[in-house]
């Protein structure tokens, strides 16, 4: 019975020591607490990362379109050389198509990197404040709460200088 309890005490002691730690990620100073601060950081580390992600492979599609058209250059200069007009309208084809597809992919890119580095700004300044709200509201609190304690102790007082008046009385 003895070694079912304990093996019951350990398996819970797993379980619950799994459960908590879910915010490692998000809690930087390992409090087992995660702030705001905290939260906010990170959502606004994962939107940069994402950033970078989208930015690389934008960079990678133009490298890839470029390197296709050098291609299609090369094959039309190969045509050229070699005197067959057939095989130099088909390449002069595939040229200009190459080319258009790295006009298009290089705008589509810059396009693209000035929507993802809008979107983050607008995450990051939406976070911003926020992150500024919820310390005004904190501020708030905080002075509301002091305000009624110093009502209260005054109200204490009142009362403690009425019972002392009484009973000299």
């Amino acid at each position: 019975m003895k070694k079912i309890g304990l093996l019951a005490a350990v398996a819970c002691a797993i379980v619950v020591s799994s459960c908590n730690n879910n915010t490692s990620t998000v809690d930087k100073n390992h409090d087992g607490d995660t702030t705001v601060g905290e939260h906010l950081d990170h959502s606004i580390e994962t939107a940069e990362e994402h950033a970078a992600h989208l930015k690389a492979d934008a960079d990678k599609a133009v490298v890839d379109a470029e390197a296709d058209m050098k291609k299609a250059q090369a094959d039309l200069d190969a045509a050229v050389k070699s005197g067959d007009k057939k095989a130099q309208d088909a390449a002069q084809k595939a040229l200009d198509d190459a080319k258009t597809a790295w006009e298009k992919t290089k705008d589509a890119a810059k396009a693209a990197g000035e929507a993802v580095e809008k979107g983050v700004n607008n995450a990051v300044d939406a976070t911003k404040d926020a992150a500024h709200k919820t310390g005004k509201a904190i501020d708030n609190a905080a002075e509301k709460t002091a305000d009624k304690a110093k009502e209260i102790s005054n109200e204490a007082e009142r009362k403690a200088k009425n019972v002392k008046e009484a009973l000299e009385n």
